[in-house]
């Protein structure tokens, strides 16, 4: 993962003196993916209700990137355009809340498997902002992985 970018830790002051927000690397997801993903996996095809699909193939997925990929879902800061096609959500492997969870980027051994279980290209990844109350909750529980 050393082609992608590494920022500056979160609440360090910028060249300019802004001190940086907090941030996640992951692959940004939009709703719409859900419903490929469920067809690429074969999850809930008899479910018509497309909205239900969506949801329960959200859950699926939060569940299974947390058990196998040591990874997390977060909401991003996108307003929704009613499309489906931007970005809502991602599939973080890494923040900028320390050093250590920098570091992730380095040593997150499931980058590959991610991208291939998500039928992404590796390329896909990058840093979003995330959502403020998911932020939060991250900060403040101290997610040991993001």
């Amino acid at each position: 993962m050393a082609q992608f970018p590494v920022p500056q830790s979160y609440k360090s002051k910028t060249s300019k003196g802004k001190a940086m927000d907090f941030i996640v690397f992951g692959f940004p997801l939009c709703n719409n993916y859900l419903l490929d993903f469920a067809d690429v996996h074969n999850l809930l095809c008899n479910e018509q209700n497309p909205h239900r699909r969506r949801f329960n193939v959200y859950m699926h997925l939060a569940w299974t990137i947390k058990k196998r990929f040591d990874a997390v879902c977060v909401n991003l800061s996108e307003t929704d355009d009613g499309t489906g096609d931007n970005a809502s959500f991602c599939v973080a492997i890494a923040s900028n809340r320390t050093k250590k969870h920098l570091g992730r980027m380095q040593t997150y051994p499931h980058f590959d498997k991610l991208a291939n279980f998500l039928c992404l290209s590796p390329e896909a990844a990058k840093w979003m902002l995330p959502d403020r109350a998911d932020a939060l909750d991250l900060i403040r529980n101290g997610t040991p992985a993001i």
